[in-house]
């Protein structure tokens, strides 16, 4: 019978980490590792690193790290038990039919039952666009927004219709339990606690999640005509946060990733209307503000991010609002506002796809037209200027990156007509509340740094465990374990020192989940990713050293213990001079 171990086992030889990882994530080789920005926070400077051969990543500035099953659990916010059956299915692995915990099993049945809702809350929707009768209006709205067969199949759209129950009478039917469907988001409750739909008179588009069978874990619902709410998206639930999704990045990643762009537009409608027209890389936010995680997760796979806005003022405010997260994470992006009247919809359906090129190809930086938007609304006025530069410069005091804020003040002091030392001046004032917390973040990192008291040879000899595990079963039954005070140290080798007496082969993963401390499993996978002290050449004599400085301690461990008993000192003499043997004085 398969086990639930040798399935995982088997499952990591078969995903190689930098591959998994480099789907979601530009690395570069960097040495023996390879990096990347991290996906799970914003920063500066590249601190996530991946080791193909402990099959590890870890991010020195957040801290999350571990093996594969951490970084997909991680990014797609999965449990266990769902990251092992994605990754299983998609290396082709069998798992067997019992593999979990009691809770981990309730658990994944329960998420497991909330995307089934949301699956036949797909096919109802797709089937009642389908009616002759009740998808009527669905098709005929579709067709008005000339969106073809083709897209409505490869996106699954749908059209909820007139009624408060069908939906409900629909699952009722399968079996669902309606509290579980209201947990999914399709149903709401009214106070007196009836069930009824959520969606009515409306075409869906179902929200799908990043992973490779593009499971449905929300819907967008939208009115047909010019009622409000315009749109409706499902609520939070177990399965959807709204701040973290783009609408149709699964489908975009790729195009994404060969272009090195991506194009952002506001309406379900206009990503549809533009991958109609041959635009591949385009994703659409879900009726909210962008927020640093989907920024995030385009810079993984991007260059830069083209945002595209409607004329109206509020487009032109929602662009606005986009630059300081731009900025602090550092993804270069461009603004472009379509002509009066327009939608990207309309106006790819009107000019075409070059037309709509050209006006991606000639977007300024999203810093430029901040600027020239403010400006644009009282060159003149020297308060106007003023009041400015105040807005901005807290947005400019969060940017990290020394060259590049020096690049925006120098722009800045140009379209402002302000000499750049009064820019910088002020610039340093506004920084100050930043600057000391991290200065202070900075001092308490140095504080609390677990390596300043950590002797050179204490930390050599678990290099050497670690590098050359051949080495383990030599060392372990010459008392080096005294040479080792710093208690975290010894919890590791003492899981090393268990393992290899029981003939276990003790990977740096086995060593990792061994350990009962987070603070240690951390603190192991930073120190995993140092190269090796010694050469192969080396290892040999470095053995030999270890070897003579715990007998050397151990004997005077000894001499301690023995003094005041001339008997006892005269048999440690005895055993000092054997112990020179082979290893010299």
């Amino acid at each position: 019978m398969i086990s639930h171990q040798s399935a995982k086992e088997e499952i990591k030889q078969a995903a190689d980490i930098v591959s998994v990882v480099g789907q979601f994530v530009q690395l570069r080789k960097a040495g023996e590792n390879f990096v990347g920005l991290c996906p799970f926070h914003g920063e500066k400077a590249p601190s996530f690193t991946v080791n193909q051969d402990k099959q590890m990543f870890h991010c020195f500035g957040c801290k999350k790290g571990g093996d594969v099953f951490a970084f997909w659990m991680e990014y797609h916010s999965l449990s266990f038990p769902e990251a092992l059956r994605d990754l299983a299915e998609r290396y082709n692995v069998q798992l067997p039919e019992k593999h979990f915990t009691a809770e981990e099993k309730k658990k994944a049945d329960y998420r497991e039952k909330l995307y089934s809702i949301s699956e036949l809350a797909t096919v109802y929707f797709r089937n009642e666009l389908a009616h002759p009768v009740r998808g009527k209006p669905g098709r005929d709205y579709f067709k008005r927004r000339s969106i073809p067969h083709d897209i409505i199949e490869e996106f699954r759209l749908g059209y909820a219709p007139k009624g408060w129950d069908g939906l409900k009478r629909f699952l009722l039917g399968r079996n669902v339990s309606l509290e579980t469907a209201l947990a999914a988001g399709v149903l709401k409750r009214s106070d007196k606690g009836h069930y009824y739909d959520l969606f009515r008179e409306r075409v869906m588009f179902p929200i799908m999640d990043l992973t490779q069978k593009r499971r449905v874990i929300a819907f967008g619902g939208r009115v047909l005509d010019d009622t409000l709410p315009k749109y409706v998206n499902t609520p939070e639930t177990p399965l959807f946060h709204k701040g973290t999704c783009l609408y149709g990045f699964g489908a975009a990643r790729r195009a994404i990733r060969e272009t090195g762009r991506a194009v952002v537009v506001e309406g379900y409608m206009d990503c549809l209307a533009l991958k109609k027209h041959g635009l591949k890389e385009v994703v659409a936010t879900l009726g909210t503000a962008l927020s640093e995680t989907p920024v995030r997760k385009l810079k993984g796979i991007g260059k830069e991010a083209v945002v595209v806005f409607d004329a109206d003022e509020a487009g032109k405010a929602a662009a606005l609002r986009t630059l300081p997260i731009f900025l602090n994470e550092r993804l270069s992006a461009r603004a472009v506002v379509l002509p009066k009247g327009h939608d990207p919809d309309s106006f790819v359906n009107s000019n075409g796809r070059e037309a709509f090129s050209k006006l991606l190809d000639a977007a300024p930086s999203l810093f430029d037209f901040y600027m020239d938007h403010k400006l644009g609304q009282g060159t003149e006025n020297i308060d106007h200027k003023v009041n400015i530069l105040e807005e901005i410069l807290p947005i400019l005091a969060k940017v990290h990156n020394e060259t590049q804020r020096a690049m925006y003040i120098r722009r800045l002091s140009e379209k402002c007509e302000i000499a750049e030392s009064v820019v910088i001046s002020a610039l340093r004032r506004a920084k100050q509340p930043a600057l000391r917390d991290r200065q202070s973040s900075e001092i308490k990192r140095g504080l609390t740094s677990r390596d300043t008291n950590r002797s050179i040879g204490e930390i050599q000899f678990l290099n050497l465990l670690l590098h050359y595990p051949e080495t383990v079963a030599d060392l372990k039954g010459r008392h080096c374990r005294g040479l080792i005070s710093d208690p975290m140290i010894r919890r590791i080798v003492d899981v090393i020192f268990e393992g290899s007496a029981r003939s276990e082969t003790m990977a740096f993963e086995t060593i990792q989940e061994r350990l009962d401390d987070h603070e240690d499993r951390v603190w192991l996978r930073e120190f995993g990713f140092r190269p090796a002290f010694c050469s192969d050449r080396e290892v040999k004599q470095a053995v030999r050293d270890f070897i003579q400085k715990a007998q050397k301690k151990k004997i005077e461990d000894s001499f301690k213990e023995a003094m005041g008993n001339p008997q006892a000192l005269n048999e440690i003499l005895k055993r000092k001079v054997a112990a020179r043997g082979p290893f010299g004085s």
